[in-house]
């Protein structure tokens, strides 16, 4: 494979071990020794950035690339979100960009090939946040089918736009792969621009910032779905989110793999959601037992 490629994730000090952690799961397989690794720094002790100078190409502190409204009391680590369409610009001379967030980790490397090589051939390499296991496909539907992806695209652009885009599946932004070339990055921020200057944005007492904080995430949905960018739809393997479905462990490779037949390796483990980084899986085996673990890479190798 053509090594032009960099993968770039983003942390602070509090999410430095997470952030350690993927940068050890990369490194830890012989194909991703020589990748560069590139880093988002929203803020670290001088202890962590010399680590990370050590073992990251490039480490860079974002700006607010956008006019973001002092209404929506922005937290400082929403800078990396918001950068995210900039990265040709803050990491410049490679020929594709692989983003993964920080709260996940490599288990299979050819996920990442599989991102990489589809992102050269000019579309956005990205994975829907919809499998057989996901839990979303067993609940009662929402009333009016107004998902939290209704929401956001209703927040963002407005409920005509909503009604039109917003019954898509969510297609994950924590994990994308894309050209440096690629007319996404410029239709990306456009998109985040229009949703940010909406007047009908003045939040009322008590108005939740949910879907401000998705404002990035839906932007760039909005770019495949309503403006037709091409895009490469991947398998939930590629980025498995382990709010919806816990996965199945393996006891005889030692991988975490999908919890139905055939039980394929899991590329990506991404732990994204309320502190299920730090949340106890209980895991069922592939031999008919279960674990209880948590599912950090300094976690594994899982007791099985």
């Amino acid at each position: 494979m053509n090594q032009n490629f960099t993968i770039v994730c983003a942390a602070d000090r509090n999410y430095f071990d997470l952030l350690k952690g993927l940068i050890d799961s990369i490194q830890d397989k012989p194909e991703g020794q020589s990748v560069p690794i590139s880093v988002l720094d929203l803020g670290f002790t001088e202890e962590q950035r010399s680590w990370l100078d050590t073992w990251v190409a490039h480490r860079v502190e974002p700006t607010w690339d956008f006019d973001v409204p002092a209404k929506f009391e922005a937290p400082s680590h929403f800078r990396a979100l918001l950068a995210r369409p900039y990265l040709p610009r803050y990491f410049p001379g490679y020929d594709v960009y692989h983003f993964i967030d920080a709260d996940a980790w490599v288990q299979d490397w050819s996920a990442v090939e599989i991102y990489v090589e589809a992102a050269r051939s000019g579309k956005l390499a990205i994975t829907p946040q919809i499998d057989r296991a996901y839990n979303t496909n067993y609940k009662r539907p929402k009333r009016l089918g107004r998902t939290q992806n209704f929401k956001s695209f209703k927040w963002s652009y407005g409920w005509k736009t909503a009604d039109r885009l917003g019954r898509n599946p969510i297609l994950n932004a924590g994990i994308f792969a894309l050209a440096h070339d690629a007319p996404h990055w410029s239709l990306w921020a456009d998109a985040i621009k229009r949703a940010l200057n909406r007047k009908t944005l003045l939040p009322r007492k008590g108005w939740p910032l949910l879907h401000f904080k998705l404002v990035e995430q839906t932007a760039l949905n909005s770019v495949v779905f309503g403006d037709k960018a091409p895009a490469a739809f991947l398998p939930a393997t590629c980025n498995w989110f382990c709010a919806l479905a816990a996965p199945m462990a393996d006891t005889q490779s030692g991988l975490l793999v999908e919890p139905n037949e055939p039980f394929t390796p899991l590329g990506i483990i991404h732990l994204a959601g309320e502190d299920f980084q730090n949340h106890d899986f209980t895991l069922k085996t592939t031999t008919g037992g279960q674990i209880t673990t948590r599912l950090r890479y300094d976690d594994a190798p899982f007791q099985l």
